[in-house]
């Protein structure tokens, strides 16, 4: 559902139905809002069904699954992938993911990390993979904002 708001300054339902679905390599991804560019307020509700990530200050939200036992990958590739490992790329984008249903781990270049129902992670364009070890699908939901990469590294 999305609200919007009309001339005169109240509030409304502007959409309320099945969100467009897009199947990406071995995830099935919810578009449930995006817009290109910094909102303008109301923002339009238009979700294109191509599936990119958002130029710089747009902002998507999705819901993403991974199948039991696959890894997060992107044969279509709509992010940037390293080629190192399956699934191991890097986005333009801070993505702020939490887990809805089931666990996942995050695999990142010095480690890894497995997340829960309810647990939260910010990918700050950080090089990573998704990785499904369980027996039971993952389901994500994911608020996209896109970004501009700069070439300072951070201390860690």
């Amino acid at each position: 559902m999305v609200t919007s708001e009309g001339a005169d300054g109240r509030s409304f339902v502007l959409s309320d139905g099945e969100a467009a679905t897009a199947e990406v390599g071995t995830m099935d991804l919810d578009l449930l809002w995006r817009n290109d560019t910094a909102p303008a307020l109301p923002a339009d509700t238009d979700v294109p069904a191509e599936v990119s990530f958002p130029p710089p200050g747009g902002v998507w939200v999705i819901t993403w699954t991974i199948p039991a036992g696959t890894t997060g990958e992107d044969p279509e590739e709509i992010v940037a992938s390293t080629g190192e490992r399956p699934g191991f790329h890097s986005t333009e984008s801070v993505d702020v993911n939490v887990v809805l249903a089931g666990e996942v781990v995050l695999e990142l270049d010095e480690g890894e990390v497995t997340l829960r129902t309810g647990d939260l992670v910010v990918v700050n364009g950080s090089r990573h993979a998704w990785q499904n070890r369980s027996s039971e699908p993952v389901r994500v939901l994911s608020t996209i904002v896109g970004g501009t990469r700069t070439l300072r590294s951070l201390p860690h």
